[in-house]
């Protein structure tokens, strides 16, 4: 299983020298997410900075990557940055957006959908676009704020830029405070100020066509009420309520009466709204956004409410339902968003809390991320997914296992979980077998025709920067996964760079949220290495054997994070 130990060369760009020799080891053997064999070399003693190949005699060269300082910096800045691309209604102009400029959009939104009850106009400008498409979606916009208020309130050091060219940047405000707020002020919008229940979505009745967001045509529809989206309105109301009182005393309370007229809905309304789950009515062919069950958006909006206030209502709350979802047991998503209540448990000091419950939460934790570890160990790249995982969004699902291997290091200090976490960036920055970069912008090969309108529309090369593809989805779920793959390809090969791959290569806002958090974790910690202009640091590498597939015809070369450096591809 080990080659000769000249196996691999580390060759320095700027002399031409031999920097790093070393042999090639058996990763993985039958990788089930690949179906191939995984091979890596380890060059994490190899430190010096600069700009770096890996080369494998017979078999050819890596990408040029770099080993340094501040190498996730650049892909962080622009994860968070991608927000601002998303604004509604919002003059994109001058050096914040060059060269992405476009006007402001969407200016009447929104018509009261006949399925309502209503008619007529209610102010709703504002927020982000949810995806490639121009739909504005509460369930997806909150567990998108949920996420990275959740980065900010863990790391406030890791997330305190005021730099990062938005146009509120230097206002003393962390920019990334700022651009959450944008979401939240739309959300405000969304709220039935009488009864407290919040509208579902936003969108015209069908995805409109691929032109700029300025160009598109047609009534702009607020949907009915939903529990679902009043619930989890509710939990992100009560975090701003504490997140920015320090910034903004007036907004924060805002938010926070908000959140308690909107509790007052859920309380009214024991039962899910409307029954069964928000559907779209005939007519309306947009994202749904659809939850069955309400129960976990109600025991995070509980949780929020009581973490901010300290009220005994919204504990007792919490202590009657925090047993029914099985504690941490999987990562964030926008339909199971217990998660996020349970960390804000265990992350917080509130007096009355029951220390018994967050020593709970706390091992389940640790149980959560020790599972990770073992399917870690048994993928090739060290994934932390299975078959049946690539799902769509599938590099959201990795993304957010990062998340809690991040929040594992920080409560158990394990080093396992840390590495870990950085493996599942280096997966996303090309340790792959596409030899791609997931995130557009980032790496010497990135995503190029990703499923968004904008960048499809707006006459520029490539697609706008720092935006996730949703990555590998198994399950085939457009038309061009359905002619590239069959339900015979393996799992990790079902994606194609390809504007009508809505289902394996879109952007999402909740997809970036996660990877926002995981890079701008990472991009503080302090010597790590990256691909070139601004990614991965990888100290470990993974020679695929070649795989048959369309879009990969020849001997993949990936670098994989091994240990506490990090080199990138």
């Amino acid at each position: 299983t080990t080659q000769p130990t000249d196996s691999f060369y580390v060759i320095d760009q700027a002399t031409q020298a031999i920097a790093y020799r070393g042999g090639i080891t058996v990763n993985v053997v039958n990788d089930p997410n690949t179906e191939t064999n995984i091979y890596e070399g380890d060059f994490s003693t190899l430190e010096n900075p600069g700009n770096y190949i890996v080369t494998i005699p017979g078999q050819g060269f890596s990408q040029a990557f770099d080993i340094g300082t501040s190498i996730y910096e650049a892909a962080s800045e622009s994860s968070i940055k991608a927000f601002y691309f998303q604004r509604c209604n919002f003059d994109l102009v001058g050096s914040t957006a060059d060269p992405y400029f476009h006007p402001r959009c969407h200016p009447a939104d929104g018509f009261l959908h006949p399925s309502t009850g209503g008619s007529g106009f209610k102010l709703a400008r504002g927020g982000w676009h949810d995806a490639g498409d121009y739909g504005k979606y509460i369930v997806n916009g909150a567990v998108t704020v949920g996420t990275l208020l959740l980065a900010y309130e863990v790391f406030p050091s890791r997330f305190a830029s005021d730099n990062l060219n938005i146009p509120e940047s230097g206002n003393s405000v962390p920019d990334i405070l700022d651009e959450v707020r944008y979401e939240l002020e739309w959300m405000l919008l969304m709220q039935d100020t009488v009864s407290g229940g919040v509208h579902h979505k936003l969108t015209f009745e069908m995805f409109s066509a691929f032109v700029m967001p300025q160009n598109t045509s047609g009534t702009r529809y607020i949907y009915e009420l939903s529990s679902a989206a009043t619930a989890d309105f509710a939990a992100v109301m009560a975090r701003a309520g504490r997140m920015y009182q320090p910034h903004d005393a007036a907004f924060a309370q805002k938010c926070l009466d908000a959140a308690v007229l909107a509790w007052s809905y859920l309380q009214a309304n024991p039962n899910i709204v409307p029954p069964g789950g928000f559907q779209n009515p005939a007519g309306t062919n947009t994202g749904t956004y659809g939850d069955g069950n309400d129960s976990d958006e109600r025991f995070w909006a509980a949780t929020e409410l009581y973490i901010t206030t300290g009220e005994t209502s919204y504990h007792n709350y919490f202590i009657g339902n925090y047993s029914q979802f099985g504690l941490i047991n999987g990562e964030i998503s926008w339909p199971n968003v217990q998660t996020l209540g349970y960390l804000t448990y265990m992350l917080n000091d509130v007096s009355g809390q029951s220390q018994n419950i967050k020593n709970l939460i706390r091992t389940s934790l640790q149980n959560f991320a020790l599972g990770t570890l073992t399917t870690t160990a048994n993928r090739g790249m060290r994934l932390s997914i299975s078959p049946g995982e690539f799902v769509w969004g599938s590099n959201s699902v990795i993304m957010n296992k990062a998340i809690l291997l991040i929040l594992a290091y920080e409560e158990f200090n394990d080093p396992a979980y840390r590495l870990a976490a950085l493996s599942q960036l280096d997966y996303i920055f090309g340790a792959n077998l596409h030899n791609i970069s997931f995130l557009t912008g980032s790496g010497e090969l990135d995503v190029q025709n990703l499923h968004h309108r904008p960048s499809a529309a707006d006459g520029i090369p490539g697609a706008l920067p720092g935006m996730l593809s949703g990555g590998p989805n198994e399950f085939l779920g457009d038309p061009v996964l359905q002619a590239n793959f069959t339900d015979q390809t393996p799992p990790a090969l079902c994606w194609i760079d390809d504007v009508g791959s809505y289902a394996g290569n879109e952007m999402a806002i909740n997809w970036n949220g996660a990877i926002a958090f995981v890079l701008g974790y990472f991009a503080s910690e302090g010597p790590v290495s990256s691909v070139e202009p601004s990614v991965v640091n990888p100290k470990s590498m993974n020679l695929e054997q070649n795989y048959p597939s369309p879009f990969n015809p020849s001997t993949a070369i990936p670098v994989q994070l091994g240990q506490a450096e990090t080199v990138q591809i």
